[in-house]
This record gives structure tokens, sequence and C-alpha cells, in this order.
């Protein structure tokens, strides 16, 4: 609920002195992009209690689980990073921005992604 209010205020402030100061909007923006993120720690927190406990339940490592992590941060970020390009009028750059975030997600996805395919292959 903090982070919608921290946002909405943001916004308005933002709105408010856009047309007197673009940096400084967007200089605005990056910066409540960053403390909006910075405060879903305790969010994180949750969600690496709930991946220990399906580590538990299904045995497996924390080398298996830590690729999903990966990506999700990247995925946050990316997007993060290419609307804050978009808010730039840079569409260009936010496109070149999810690109990278989609490779390097395959990248860091791609080991787990080669040991399903040789359990599956290992079935068959």
């Amino acid at each position: 609920m903090k982070c919608a209010a921290l946002a909405v205020f943001s916004a308005l402030v933002i709105l408010m002195i856009r047309r007197m100061n673009p940096e400084l909007s967007f200089a605005l923006s990056a910066v409540t992009v960053v403390v909006l993120l910075l405060s879903c720690g305790g969010v994180m927190d949750e969600l690496l209690e709930a991946l220990r406990r399906a580590q538990q339940i299904f045995g497996t490592s924390a080398a298996e689980l830590l690729p999903m992590l990966k990506c999700l941060g990247i995925a946050f970020i990316s997007k993060a990073g290419a609307d804050l390009c978009r808010d730039a009028s840079q569409s260009a750059l936010a496109a070149a921005v999810e690109t990278a975030g989609s490779l390097c997600a395959a990248a860091v996805a791609m080991p787990m992604i080669l040991s399903l395919m040789t359990t599956i292959g290992g079935m068959l």
C-alpha cells in the first residue's frame, strides 16, 4: 500500500514539473523506481522462504532454484529499465533493454532447460 501511495504521489509531482524541467522529472521517476524496487525486500524474503520450502518438499538443491531467482531479477530490472526509457521517449532503447533482458534470462535458464531435456530424454 505504501508503494502505491509513493508511486501515485511521485507521478503527480512528475506531471507537475515535467513541462518546466523534463530532466528533473525523469530523474525523479528513476529515483522513485529504485526506491520502490528496494522497498520490495520484504516481499522478496517471503518469495525466498517459499522457494526454500519448495526445495525441501521436492528435494531439489539450491543450485536448481537459483536460475529461477536470477530470471525473476532480470525480468524486474529489465522491465523497470525499459519503462524508464519509454518515459524518456526512447522507445528504441527500451526495446533494446527488453531484448537484452530476454537474452540474459535465456542464458541463465539454459542449464536448467538442458538438464530437463536430459532427464526427459533418459525416460524415453
